[in-house]
């Protein structure tokens, strides 16, 4: 890889953010042709953004900016979900391990800033722009959340073909995690790839707790938490939220508990059952 020859110094800036504002110093400019724009591809990404007057709201910018982030975090995610697939098939399971870790850490990106959103978006300026988005805009088109459930298929798979090669259940791994001593050579490949089953833990946390505060922004922002429809047949209440494709917004509640890896909890189930007898308590 060779270094581009272009100088990179920035000139006089060719676009801006807010071409109607009256007072120069609060013009936003970018794209003045720097290898910082350049090579991070500022310039592609600040113009995915709407111009000022294109804002239906001004809280428009604060919505579509956390979407974009979350976007671009979750792509991120999915790149070091495939790395990991290729070490685990090399056998590399403590780099595994890394990335995996990596891409739990980038996962509390997108609830950080949806928190902010949260925190910040009045319920009415939110109505206000969804009253303007046509018919079916929803956020289960996002190609972020699609891609990361694909993904997290051939992931476990991977995981469990790394299992069966070194003749381990996911349940000596568990059993890896809580050791009293350093482990002996015979038992080290149990204990990197319970680092890879704990870095997994975290990712698919990292991915519920984000779904768990979205549930909880729609019921904040649109109404329909089950604590206030007892008693009520929603069948018979036309007044319940829907998503702009005239879907009962009740579905999120199920979607919040859906997991990445759904077989990955089938080991703390287990280990549960073997060391609890029954009719015995876990403390």
């Amino acid at each position: 890889m060779s270094k581009r020859s272009a100088t990179g110094r920035p000139g006089a800036a060719r676009q801006s953010m807010n071409p109607e504002e009256d007072e120069r110093l609060l013009v936003y400019e970018y794209d003045r042709g720097s290898n910082y724009e350049e090579d991070t591809r500022l310039t592609t990404a600040l113009s995915a953004l709407l111009p000022e007057d294109q804002l239906v709201h001004p809280d428009q910018r604060l919505f579509q900016t956390v979407h974009l982030i979350t976007e671009y975090a979750w792509c991120e995610m999915h790149f070091e979900m495939r790395r990991a697939i290729d070490l685990l098939r090399a056998g590399d399971h403590l780099m595994a391990a890394q990335v995996l870790e990596r891409a739990a850490d980038v996962g509390d990106i997108p609830l950080t800033v949806l928190t902010v959103l949260v925190e910040h978006l009045p319920q009415r300026s939110l109505l206000m722009m969804r009253a303007t988005f046509p018919e079916n805009t929803t956020g289960l088109d996002s190609p972020g959340a699609r891609n990361l459930r694909r993904a997290a298929v051939p992931l476990w798979q991977e995981f469990m073909d790394a299992l069966h090669r070194l003749g381990l259940t996911a349940e000596d791994l568990v059993e890896s995690q809580g050791r009293l001593d350093t482990p002996s050579e015979k038992e080290r490949p149990a204990a990197e790839l319970a680092l890879v089953r704990k870095a997994m833990l975290r990712l698919d946390g990292a991915v519920v707790y984000w779904k768990q505060r979205h549930l909880r922004m729609v019921w904040s922002q649109l109404g329909g938490h089950p604590e206030s429809r007892h008693g009520i047949d929603e069948a018979e209440c036309p007044g319940m939220p829907t998503s702009l494709r005239g879907q009962s917004i009740t579905a999120l509640r199920a979607m919040a508990e859906r997991t990445l890896f759904p077989s990955l909890w089938d080991s703390v189930d287990a280990t549960y059952r073997r060391a609890v007898p029954v009719g015995g308590t876990s403390w």
